[in-house]
C-alpha cells in the first residue's frame, strides 16, 4: 500500500487519542475469545491502527508505538503492541529502526518487556538475531526478579 498523506495531518493529540481509543479497545476485550466489538466505532480502531501500519510512514508508526506504550498498563496490552505494530514495523522497516529499538529498550524496561512479545514476522535474520539479545536481556532481568511494576517501568510511562 502507498503512504497515505492523512496521516501527516495528523495532530499530536489525535495520535495520543488514537492510542488511548485502541487501548481501551483491548481493555474492553480482555479475555474474549472472539474480539465483538461493542460498536462499528470500536471495530474501527483496531481497523485504522492496521491500516496505519500499512499506510503510515515508519516515524509516524514509531510515534504511535511509544504512544500506545505509554498508556499500556498489563502484559496482554503490551503484547498487542509487540504482536502488531512492533512487528509490522520490524518486519518491513527493522534495518532502519533497530539501533532505536535497542536504545529505547535500555532506557525503558517496559519497553524491553513489551519486546519479549515480538515474533520474527518478516524481519531479516539480523535484525532478528538483535530482537532476540533484547528478550533475551529482558528475560534475564525478570527471572532475577528486576520485573519492574508496569506502571513505574519508563520514564514517559503512565503515572
Amino acid at each position: 500500500m502507498p503512504i497515505d498523506d492523512r496521516w501527516g495531518e495528523f495532530e499530536p493529540s489525535q495520535w495520543d487519542g488514537l492510542a488511548q481509543a485502541w487501548i481501551a479497545q483491548l481493555r474492553s476485550t480482555r479475555g474474549e475469545e472472539v474480539n465483538l466489538c461493542a460498536s462499528a466505532d470500536e471495530c474501527d480502531v483496531g481497523s485504522t491502527v492496521t491500516q496505519m501500519s500499512f499506510t503510515a510512514t515508519p516515524d509516524q508508526q514509531w510515534k504511535f508505538i511509544l504512544l500506545a506504550m505509554k498508556h499500556a498498563e498489563t502484559d496482554e496490552e503490551l503484547g498487542h503492541i509487540a504482536a502488531g505494530p512492533m512487528e509490522h514495523l520490524l518486519g518491513w522497516h527493522g534495518d532502519q529502526y533497530i539501533a532505536i529499538v535497542e536504545q529505547e529498550a535500555q532506557q525503558n524496561p517496559k519497553f524491553a518487556r513489551m519486546l519479549t512479545g515480538v515474533c520474527k514476522y518478516l524481519m531479516n535474520d539480523a535484525v532478528w538475531q538483535r530482537i532476540e539479545s533484547l528478550q533475551g536481556k529482558a528475560r534475564s532481568q525478570e527471572e532475577q526478579g528486576d520485573k519492574p511494576p508496569l506502571e513505574d517501568a519508563g520514564p514517559g510511562d503512565r503515572k
